[in-house]
């Protein structure tokens, strides 16, 4: 594991209980200057990748489960092509004020959300859908858990879009990792941030800027740090203003890419892949498109 100080402006809450038994994770606070180079997304709903990239999974799920709530800690068992996952509304903030979730399968919609930053930085809400065991909750079987050095690809991909939001929240998979099968052997987080807002930022600091990761398109920048809890966290994250609304990747290109920089990985297990929006702002019909993930 890492050894890095703790900062004081960050705080994560993945591995905590909170009210009605759920969890949360913030990786948010107040954003300084990026190195990133800016500009908008040259393609429409894939954040500039190459055009010979292929998308070959992504819009072709059938989804089981559906459902409209606006209890914030709202929860569904969905599936996507018959493989199981677990929504769930996840209102944890201690400034969250309201929420309304549609979900459908794999896919949700924020239709509306109410709330503002906590004095640590807490985004209000991190509406995710998952597989495997994540939060205090655990999918139906999805294959996830799993060894790292079991898996040969764990393959996913997300579609989003703004809908015209644009102010303070993430687009972020949360990938947990642990030193066993269980949640109670947990030992850290893998980020990978599609969309770094303006207002916020990850968490400890910035290790490496526009780099590449083998097999992934695009550039990232890469921080570390270390929770509250004292768990390790590595975040790949889109430079401002170069969101990605859709890619396929291989996590474990990730994981390489960590091992490849002498980053160590903080797990022998990956106990689940998630993806969800931090939300620090109000927000309006923030939509999931489509999710997926496929270990082998």
């Amino acid at each position: 594991m890492f050894a890095l100080p703790l900062r004081a402006s960050f705080v994560c809450f993945a591995a905590v209980v909170l009210a009605a038994g759920s969890f949360g994770c913030d990786e948010g606070r107040p954003a300084e200057s990026d190195e990133g180079s800016g500009g908008s997304s040259s393609l429409p709903g894939t954040g500039g990748l190459p055009q010979n990239w292929p998308v070959t999974e992504l819009h072709n799920g059938t989804m089981t489960g559906s459902g409209t709530s606006s209890d914030r800690w709202a929860q569904d068992d969905v599936t996507r092509d018959g493989v199981n996952y677990h929504f769930m509304a996840n209102g944890w903030g201690p400034n969250f004020e309201s929420q309304t979730v549609s979900w459908n399968g794999t896919s949700f919609t924020v239709q509306s959300m109410q709330g503002k930053p906590g004095d640590n930085w807490e985004p209000a809400s991190y509406p995710t859908v998952f597989c495997g065991a994540y939060s205090n909750t655990q999918s139906g079987e999805c294959g996830l858990p799993a060894a790292i050095s079991s898996i040969n690809t764990l393959l996913t991909g997300w579609s989003w879009q703004p809908n015209g939001n644009t102010g303070d929240y993430n687009a972020a998979y949360d990938i947990w990792l642990a030193n066993g099968p269980d949640r109670g052997s947990f030992s850290g987080y893998l980020m990978v941030w599609f969309r770094d807002p303006l207002g916020e930022q990850p968490t400890g600091s910035p290790i490496e800027r526009h780099v590449t990761v083998e097999n992934v398109p695009g550039v990232w920048d890469i921080w570390q740090g270390i929770a509250w809890d004292q768990f390790p966290i590595i975040n790949w994250v889109r430079p401002e203003k170069n969101d990605t609304l859709e890619m396929e990747f291989d996590v474990m290109d990730f994981i390489r890419d960590a091992q490849s920089r002498n980053l160590e990985v903080p797990g022998t297990h990956i106990l689940s892949v998630a993806i969800g929006f931090e939300m620090w702002q109000p927000v309006t019909n923030l939509e999931t498109v489509d999710f997926f993930v496929d270990v082998n």
